[in-house]
């Protein structure tokens, strides 16, 4: 087992970091470690890549974050990606402007402590309950004319965005 001592950097907050893990990719020495929702929030966790490298991961964040460098030398490099998340999608029709219908759901999703990412006029709910509960929850406050669906999305959609920038070792001027 390897042992990772925090973090190289972010792909997504350092060009010349990504440019070294691009190299790798076309090398073919790129590895990815794939995380669920709870495993990303994990500061201390034993992952293996895909290419089947076994590490031992210590953090001192909240959590991960997809584009996170784990590894980088010149054998290997290592990303972390996310799991992509089953949600339930509550679609509003443009002319819906509801702000009680909008406040109900919050409600009744903050009360459950469900995540929630929105996006224009359509809501996103990480399938975490069963999703009979789910329905029952938030059904009697669904308007009829917007549409419901579950679908699989990308697991970033759920990582609050508001959130303030990381301070990275290798990044700090001094």
């Amino acid at each position: 087992m390897k042992r990772v001592d925090g973090i190289v950097g972010n792909v997504d907050d350092d060009p010349d970091l990504a440019a070294e893990i691009d190299a790798h990719e076309q090398a073919g020495t790129l590895e990815t470690v794939v995380l669920d929702d709870t495993e990303r929030k994990r500061s201390r966790l034993r992952v293996t890549t895909d290419a089947g490298t076994d590490l031992g991961v210590l953090v001192d964040q909240p959590e991960l974050t997809a584009g996170d460098v784990l590894v980088l030398d010149d054998d290997r490099a290592v990303v972390v990606a996310f799991e992509a998340r089953e949600a339930f999608v509550i679609e509003f029709p443009a002319t819906e402007t509801a702000v009680e219908t909008g406040i109900e759901l919050g409600h009744r999703i903050g009360n459950q402590h469900w995540d929630i990412a929105v996006d224009g006029a359509t809501i996103y709910v990480p399938v975490d309950a069963d999703r009979a509960i789910i329905e029952n929850v938030l059904g009697p406050y669904i308007p009829d004319a917007a549409t419901t669906r579950y679908e699989t999305v990308d697991a970033e959609r759920f990582v609050d965005s508001s959130e303030p920038e990381r301070d990275h070792p290798h990044n700090d001027p001094d």
